[in-house]
């Protein structure tokens, strides 16, 4: 079950970080291209290294609040950073028509392990429930990615159903964790 935290609850990174929403804020994609860039960012995922284009047109389809993958998609994403303006971190929470939602995001390699990711999905999630309604917030998660399994497990997402072998990540097969946070009743 979600519980709303003070961010002095989260610690010394949470005085540190100051986030913002990509379209409300002067932006340049390229001063991200070089951490989303950062082949360390990709070890449990199958994607591919993103373009500075590719970058630049799911920026701009963010600024719109729409999905460049699905037109039923709501498509909020922000950028994470600290007070002096360094980038830490994207986080993503789509909502699709039927009330569904999911959450994803992804802490620049040289700002891992120091509870940033913890303190911008708080304020993502707060922002998200502030504008719409949907009843739980979903995550899917490599299963040996244990450090993004410790977030959301902070956050208060609970271990929803495991997809065996569902993911292939360089070349092996990986367990898929779905976790969820209840907004509930």
């Amino acid at each position: 079950m979600w519980t709303e935290r003070p961010l002095s609850w989260w610690g010394n990174s949470s005085r540190q970080v100051d986030w913002m929403k990509q379209e409300s804020h002067t932006f340049k994609v390229w001063e991200c291209q070089f951490y989303l860039s950062d082949p360390r960012l990709y070890e449990y995922l199958d994607d591919e290294i993103p373009a500075l284009e590719e970058l630049k047109q799911k920026f701009k389809s963010a600024a719109l609040e729409k999905s460049p993958d699905n037109a039923t998609m709501i498509w909020l994403k922000w950028v994470a950073r600290l007070q002096d303006h360094q980038y830490v971190g994207v986080v993503e929470i789509g909502i699709f028509d039927n009330g569904y939602a999911e959450i994803g995001f992804m802490t620049f390699a040289d700002f891992q392990n120091r509870g940033y990711a913890c303190v911008y999905c708080s304020l993502a999630i707060i922002e998200a429930r502030k504008r719409f309604d949907f009843p739980a917030l979903y995550a899917s998660v490599n299963a040996q990615n244990y450090a993004s399994r410790r977030v959301v497990e902070k956050l208060g997402f609970a271990l929803h159903k495991i997809n065996e072998n569902a993911e292939f990540v360089k070349g092996k097969f990986s367990d898929e964790l779905i976790y969820c946070l209840n907004f509930g009743i």
